[in-house]
């Protein structure tokens, strides 16, 4: 260990901190163009839909060799230099740490560390686990050290892009055990998820998230009475633009009414209903003929029933609206 004094000496030395900055970007080219990251590419490159990427990346994580050249190359940069920063993002939550190693638009995958006593802490606090939650997206699973881990497994009706609340039904569980040191899973978070039960130490895991025929929706079930909760997006765009849209009425921005109303025709049927709901606080007036259209022709049955229930209500709080001034241009 260097010496506190020496330490702040050599942090002070701007020559030393360019080599460390150098040394990590040498490190992340390096990998980039490496064997491993190279035979990834190949091997998932061949692959169409998610059921043939999933099943090729689970075979090569049957085979050790590129986790174990990420971590010794990691591990002899940060010998070298103090100051060496991983040039990897990072991939965080509350009870995971990690890295993403290997990235391409259809493939993301991490190398972490799920903390057990962060785990103990969120499992054994006042609340307890609050749902299950099922991704809309396919997991390739690497347990490298199971820490003894036992999972509970899950599965609720496939989410489509038809999903309808109505049809959501309840989640089941389906089974638990014990998983081993080495085990690959393949979970489909678009109608399977599991559960954390216990743990005996840290887990070192390898995740693979496909991107492949995604579901647009993740959905959520209550831990205790198994019902459906909620939905988010999966999309990073329409993510985006329901964040975008809830900024804009928030911040009373009345002239971005007529850009937000264009994605009233928005593909993904939970787009056009937040940003339906954010028009309706930005210009409730302006907004209702919008809502009308929605109520009476949206595809989704869902958008359609929650817009006539939303007309309605309205209508009663505010009868002056039903003669409402035209949509804005």
């Amino acid at each position: 260990m260097i010496p506190g004094p020496e330490l702040k000496n050599w942090l002070r030395q701007p020559q030393e901190q360019r080599h460390a900055r150098e040394a990590a970007e040498r490190f992340a080219l390096a990998w980039k163009h490496g064997p491993s990251a190279q035979h990834f590419r190949r091997a998932l490159g061949a692959a169409r839909g998610a059921e043939e990427v999933s099943k090729a990346i689970a075979s090569l994580f049957e085979n050790d060799d590129a986790l174990r050249s990420y971590v010794e190359g990691l591990s002899q940069q940060a010998g070298e230099q103090l100051l060496f920063d991983p040039p990897f993002a990072s991939h965080h939550s509350d009870i995971h740490t990690g890295m993403v190693f290997f990235e391409d638009g259809n493939v993301t995958i991490t190398a972490g560390v799920t903390n057990v006593a962060q785990l103990a802490a969120k499992k054994n606090g006042a609340r307890g686990p609050l749902s299950i939650g099922f991704t809309g997206i396919v997991s390739v699973l690497k347990f490298v050290k199971a820490g003894g881990v036992r999972l509970s497994f899950w599965e609720a009706p496939r989410i489509t892009g038809s999903f309808r609340a109505a049809e959501a039904g309840r989640c089941v569980r389906t089974g638990e055990r014990r998983v081993n040191d080495g085990e690959v899973l393949i979970v489909d978070g678009r109608f399977q998820s599991y559960i954390i039960e216990h743990a005996e130490t840290d887990i070192l895991l390898l995740q693979a998230l496909v991107k492949h025929d995604q579901a647009p929706l993740s959905v959520e079930y209550d831990a205790h009475t198994l019902e459906f909760v909620g939905t988010n997006a999966t999309d990073d765009g329409a993510s985006r633009v329901q964040m975008i849209a809830t900024l804009l009425r928030k911040m009373e921005c009345d002239e971005a009414f007529p850009v937000l109303a264009e994605f009233l025709d928005d593909p993904n049927f939970f787009v056009r209903w937040h940003v339906m709901r954010e028009l309706l606080g930005i210009d409730a007036g302006a907004a209702l003929p919008h809502l009308r259209r929605l109520a009476e022709s949206d595809p989704h049955p869902d958008v359609r029933r929650a817009a006539q229930a939303v007309l309605q209500r309205v209508l009663v709080q505010h009868p002056g609206l039903a003669r409402s001034a035209p949509c804005h241009a």
